[in-house]
């Protein structure tokens, strides 16, 4: 009975661990946005890496956000600049970050969102901003668990993976301790 329980745990913690970890890292962020922090000042890229339909433009608009915005981001947008997408389906875009981009001073740390929107493809993702080196706040704590603005990471699935193969672990090395201890007093 204990190798049933060691087995579902284990089976447990690799189904629920490795298809989200893996998944996560096949999945590239559209538009990248490299690089992905700066301070005023700053350049990065925005680049729409493929799935654009040739010829089309693309317009870019830029808001800001004080928490993480995910793909929940409604508004408002203060600034616009269009690209038009390659024969490849791809297209780029420098920015700095400079007072052009803002109808206000950046004085605070948050997200800078860019939407990149063409006829046919809608994409969003953010330039996390910081001030003197300080960063904007994440996600709240308990945001993993349901809580607060939409979750960007599977934290509590992991946690949950996680606690199986510990349980899995444990039942393991006990029944092997009991077999060890019983096996020495029949002795």
């Amino acid at each position: 009975m204990k190798w049933l329980a060691t087995v579902t745990a284990l089976a447990l913690a690799f189904a629920t661990a490795l298809p989200l970890s893996m998944a996560r890292a096949q999945i590239p962020e559209e538009p990248l946005i490299s690089p992905a922090a700066g301070e005023v000042g700053s350049r990065f890229q925005v680049v729409g890496q493929s799935g654009w339909t040739p010829g089309e433009t693309v317009t870019l608009s830029f808001g800001f956000s004080d928490s993480p915005p995910g793909n929940s981001f409604g508004g408002p947008f203060y600034h616009e600049r269009q690209a038009t997408v390659l024969r490849d389906g791809t297209w780029s875009f420098p920015v700095v970050v400079n007072d052009e981009l803002f109808p206000f001073p950046l004085y605070r740390p948050g997200f800078i969102v860019v939407k990149a929107q063409s006829p046919s493809k809608t994409a969003m993702n953010s330039f996390v901003y910081a001030v003197a080196g300080e960063r904007p706040l994440g996600p709240p704590p308990l945001a993993s668990f349901g809580f607060g603005p939409p979750r960007g990471n599977h934290a509590f699935a992991m946690t949950i993976g996680l606690f199986a193969a510990g349980i899995g672990a444990l039942v393991t090395v006990s029944g092997a301790w009991r077999r060890r201890m019983h096996a020495l007093a029949g002795d």
